[in-house]
């Protein structure tokens, strides 16, 4: 527009509020220097005539107000409207989508349809009449709308009763849940009950909440009101996980057995259907399947389970492996340790958290040793929820984040929150423009656990071993604000020397744990257990090493540590963390200078390795085994197969005996004592650079949780182990077993728990 046209306007303008009694007013006004379009002479004759209605007060300052931001459906009209400015005689939008208002009007709506999705900052600009300006900007964000309410399982969720906002949170060793109220910003009506051993996943249902209890295989159904909780009592060794409630029904996946478990809460009626071994979260999908994430990749790719509920068919989806060479911000591997998938709002996607292990990396697989930043890292896996497609390239990878515990979407899909276990984060997706927007710092300890109220206001954070449940308010700013918080156990369940080693095992933010934020202890060994994945160690003096569990060995009470006896103590873990992890270490540096693994011994020089030392101590229990009756007895086949392991012939006592079921022990200082059972290829390396001469015996208890099996994860089974490993009758004699007896003694195997037949 030109000075010329402007002044025309804004002097008819003038005229017309000096009729209203501004009489000093003049025409000769400033020039607004945004103007994008020219205002043409007719427009300006369109101006409005003094009617006796009340007009903008001259002396009112100049200030405009673009209305509160906006979340709207593609294809919706919608109306912006500037009318809370003061002082303004004309409004001009501009609606960030490349269309808007060429002249400015005296009305101060518009309507506006967006036909695409996007997040749009519509710009108000407010003139008065000395043609002075002010802009104010509202922000849009447009998406499809929603269509599908998620339902995801998690140890801590939101649920809506009589209008009120109310939740619950669970924490695993105090074996409590923690309900409460959410009233403008703040955790009221805080109640806590002990519930079970090893609280996991929770759901509502109706008035109660449902909880899978894995340590006592049970659900629990605890009601709102004083009412006695209802105890579901599982077969034995059935390790229930994640779980939903559909009406009156309970979905519960079964880690132990692999199963799905449908429960009718009116009758008690229950199926069960084999879905997926290791199944472990669960979600709802838009057309009312369940989807089962397979927690461990044992064999080199990722896998969902898709259920019918009604019909129980089974549909396998897989996460294939990523080939992509390893870079600053990306590498290949497998995605392992697979939490509950959730579906976005739309129903057009599926996200699955988990880390990425590079287990096609290292010195003998490509010739490339290890680094730490190229080991593992945070990923999330897309899914096509129609198809079950997925693309290992599509897959978003997060720098400086070991392990992706948990995820959930705003209620309109335009943001994905993920928890990084490791780095005790929160991440923030925009799920429009892609990328991340932001992270929540300082979530406490190990956060693995996320929801979001239903009206998209709050988001929940379950940090478990800091014992909280922090309530961040997304809509106070531009980024999300710690609004409460509050504890989940009374009084701390453990020991403080322990809790301090099992923060520190689940930690990788810590610089004196390692470079970056990639590797914790706990993103090899999560909940103590085996990754179930084979490394490349070549580069450390070793070679390829089946990740070892650490329940029940109660850290080195079982006598030398890993497969080649290279550790004697739990504090030699110094080394790693030093070495491998590029971590700054626990130990002094002048006493780290001194030590080597299998030398003087370090425990008692660093408060913080012998907390390391101190929690892996109290792992003495193994998983109960899903393999024995219901009632945790021995099978007749396990029986039968016990005669067998027992008996001279197949000479499996000779190494395996004790309570331990092993002969593990070091036969002089520093030096183990190791077997040569036939399984040493070009492969096993050395050991501690040396050559490597045996094996260490492990225990036989808890091989139901513990494949793949040998010390290179060569054999799938246990009957591959006694079949096709040992023709040679090196690892005892077995070759002369018939299919009938390899079975029976193979059910033995796999019962065994720790417990005394």
């Amino acid at each position: 527009m030109t000075p010329t046209q402007w002044r025309c306007l804004f002097g008819v303008l003038a005229l017309w509020l000096a009729a209203c009694g501004d009489n000093n007013q003049t025409n000769n006004l400033p020039t607004p220097e945004d103007a994008s379009t020219d205002l043409v002479a007719d427009e300006v004759r369109d101006l409005p005539k003094d009617d006796g209605a009340d007009q903008p007060d001259a002396s009112e300052p100049l200030e405009a107000n673009a209305g509160e931001n906006q979340q709207v459906d593609v294809g919706q009209e919608i109306t912006l409207d500037g009318a809370g400015s003061t002082g303004a005689a004309l409004y001009q939008w501009d609606f960030g989508n490349g269309q808007g208002w060429e002249q400015p009007r005296p009305e101060a709506q518009a309507t506006v349809t967006y036909a695409q999705t996007g997040r749009y900052k519509a710009v108000l600009r407010v003139f008065d009449a000395q043609g002075r300006e002010r802009t104010d900007a509202v922000r849009l964000t447009v998406t499809h709308p929603p269509s599908h309410v998620p339902q995801t399982s998690s140890s801590v969720q939101f649920a809506v009763e009589a209008g009120a906002l109310i939740g619950a949170a669970l924490s695993e060793d105090a074996g409590a849940i923690t309900r409460f109220a959410v009233v403008d910003g703040a955790f009221t009506q805080v109640e806590r009950v002990r519930v079970c051993a090893r609280p996991m996943h929770l759901a509502r249902a109706g008035q109660a909440w449902a909880i899978t209890c894995k340590g006592d295989d049970t659900v629990v159904v605890l009601p709102d009101a004083s009412q006695t909780p209802r105890v579901l009592t599982l077969p034995y060794g059935a390790s229930p996980h994640g779980i939903l409630a559909v009406g009156d029904t309970l979905h519960v996946t079964l880690q132990g057995k692999g199963q799905l478990l449908t429960i009718d809460l009116n009758t008690d009626a229950r199926r069960s259907v084999d879905v997926v071994p290791d199944a472990r979260g669960i979600s709802r999908l838009p057309d009312g399947r369940l989807a089962i994430t397979r927690w461990r990749s044992f064999d080199g790719e990722g896998a969902l389970a898709v259920v019918d509920p009604e019909t129980q068919e089974v549909t396998s989806w897989r996460l294939p492996l990523d080939l992509r060479a390893p870079s600053d911000t990306e590498h290949g591997g497998v995605p392992n340790y697979l939490e509950a998938a959730v579906v976005s709002p739309q129903g057009d996607q599926i996200v699955v958290p988990s880390l990425q292990a590079n287990t096609l990396h290292g010195t003998f697989l490509n010739g490339e040793a290890f680094s730490h930043d190229i080991a593992l890292r945070a990923v999330l896996s897309f899914v096509d929820p129609a198809t079950g497609a997925s693309e290992a390239q599509s897959r978003y990878h997060f720098d400086s984040r070991g392990l992706a515990s948990a995820a959930v979407y705003s209620p309109r899909g335009e943001d994905l929150y993920v928890a990084m276990r490791g780095m005790q984060t929160v991440e923030r997706l925009d799920m429009i423009n892609g990328g991340e927007s932001g992270t929540i710092f300082s979530t406490g300890v190990a956060p693995q656990g996320l929801a979001m109220s239903p009206d998209g206001r709050y988001l929940l954070v379950e940090a478990s071993l800091s014992r909280q449940v922090s309530l961040y308010d997304l809509r106070a700013s531009a980024q999300p604000t710690l609004a409460d918080r509050i504890s989940l156990v009374d009084t701390e369940p453990l020991d403080p020397q322990v809790l301090q080693g099992k923060q520190l095992f689940n930690t990788s933010f810590d610089l004196r744990l390692t470079q970056e934020g990639y590797i914790a202890c706990a993103h090899c060994h999560l909940d103590g257990q085996s990754d179930g994945l084979v490394w490349d160690f070549t580069d450390r003096g070793e070679g390829l090493r089946n990740t070892t569990t650490m329940l029940g060995r109660a850290g080195d009470a079982h006598g030398p540590i890993h497969w080649s006896g290279n550790f004697d103590e739990i504090q030699d873990f110094e080394h790693d963390i030093r070495e491998h992890f590029k971590g700054f270490g626990l130990m002094e540096d002048e006493d780290y200078e001194d030590a080597s693994p299998l030398g003087a011994p370090k425990a008692g020089l660093s408060p913080e390795l012998d907390a390391l030392s101190a929690y892996a101590d109290t792992l003495t229990d193994y998983p109960r085994s899903p393999h024995r009756a219901p009632d945790g007895a021995l099978t007749q086949q396990a029986t039968r197969g016990k005669a067998l392991f027992e008996s001279a012939q197949t000479q499996c006592t000779t190494c395996h005996t004790g309570t331990h079921l092993t002969d593990s022990a070091f036969v002089a200082p520093a030096t183990p004592r190791l077997h040569d059972v036939g399984t040493l290829s070009q492969g096993s390396g050395n050991r501690l650079g040396q050559p490597l001469t045996g094996i260490d015996t492990p225990t036989l208890h808890g091989l139901h949780n513990g494949a793949p099996y040998l010390h290179d994860g060569r054999a799938a089974t246990i009957v591959q182990v006694l079949t096709v490993h040992n023709q040679s009758d090196a690892h005892g004699t077995t070759s002369h077993l018939t299919p009938e007896q390899v079975e029976d003694l193979a059910a033995y195997l796999l019962s065994l728990d720790g417990r005394v037949d």
